[in-house]
């Protein structure tokens, strides 16, 4: 296996005139895709001749993997910032705010963004939650940066091509094949990193998982009832300072910060259905207060969730529409009598 390329990033002093140039985090707005717990997996790409590569700055309450296909650009998150080239590929989790500038035009780019539930459901769950915390981990920027090596650049170009492609056309089984590309560069990724010795830590260690992955069973199978940290503990076998650091080694967050979100998750899936008001859906998923559970579903989503659930009637509609064939009237065929 190739050595691994890291992407580095000049240690600096913060300068007044660099203090300018993190003026963009107060420009910093929530993207919304519309994504459901129906349709987790959602594709943005184009070409860009001029100027940001996105409108603005932004953060959204979902995973991303980009990657530049052709160009440059300067990617900023936080404080960092590093030169972005084309078969680079990006990392970020939930909440984590970047934005990119051309550097070399044009610039042709592809963003994945997905549901955490869809690494998170698809079993093993140790799998699922060791490709999430990649994205979920606090990390640097060189870490969320990777740049394949030599044997692997190509293969994940033309997944990422694929990609483009199943997601405009929506041929029968798009959103299996979209899954199934995405994961598969995942796990190339997690595999070059473990071999090359390049890996997060812990990520490549399993100390403390069993525990972390009992609690995550108990948060999924419990998330509509009432769920209180000593009880958490108890279901883990650990005390409760100890699951708060466990969760933070391997997520990347704390427990609570995962259950909201979860329960999230189940609260859109629910909104996409018909027949769900949204009092219903915020008792159904475990909030006790239609006042907070508006406010949480807002700063997630980025929209109301009386406006999410008329957005996700609209695409259903739509989707009717398009799959609806018109059934041809037959001909008649009897004979005209006079």
């Amino acid at each position: 296996m190739a050595e691994s390329q890291k992407i580095g990033l000049k240690k600096k002093q913060t300068s007044g005139a660099e203090l300018e140039q993190l003026a963009w985090l107060s420009q910093v707005k929530e993207s919304v895709q519309p994504l459901t717990e129906q349709y987790p997996i959602w594709v943005r790409h184009g070409i860009v001749q001029i100027g940001p590569t996105i409108p603005h700055p932004e953060r959204h309450p979902y995973c991303e993997f980009s990657t530049i296909l052709e160009g440059a650009a300067v990617a900023y998150v936080g404080r960092e910032d590093v030169e972005r080239k084309a078969g680079d590929y990006f990392l970020a989790g939930p909440g984590v705010a970047h934005w990119y500038k051309g550097t070399q035009y044009p610039v042709r780019f592809a963003a994945v963004y997905f549901l955490p539930s869809v690494l998170i459901e698809m079993g093993p769950i140790s799998d699922g939650m060791h490709l999430l915390r990649r994205f979920t981990a606090r990390q640097t920027l060189a870490d969320r940066l990777v740049r394949p090596p030599a044997a692997l650049a190509p293969r994940f170009a033309g997944a990422f091509e694929e990609i483009v492609d199943e997601f405009d056309q929506k041929r029968i089984g798009h959103e299996i094949r979209l899954r199934t590309l995405l994961t598969e560069m995942l796990v190339q990724i997690l595999r070059w990193e473990q071999q090359s010795g390049q890996g997060l830590h812990p990520a490549g260690s399993t100390t403390g998982w069993r525990p972390v992955e009992k609690a995550l069973n108990y948060l999924q199978a419990h998330f509509s009832e009432a769920i209180y940290a000593k009880d958490l503990a108890a279901v883990a076998g650990l005390s409760q300072s100890r699951l708060k650091q466990l969760f933070n080694e391997h997520l990347g967050m704390p427990w609570s910060r995962y259950l909201q979100g979860y329960r999230l998750d189940r609260a859109a899936a629910l909104l996409s259905q018909p027949g769900y008001s949204v009092l219903e859906t915020a008792l159904a998923v475990g909030f006790e207060s239609l006042s907070h559970f508006n406010t949480m579903f807002r700063s997630a989503m980025g929209i109301p969730p009386r406006e999410y659930a008329r957005r996700a009637a609209g695409k259903r509609d739509e989707l009717a529409q398009q799959n609806s064939v018109p059934t041809p009237h037959p001909k008649d065929t009897r004979k005209r009598t006079n």
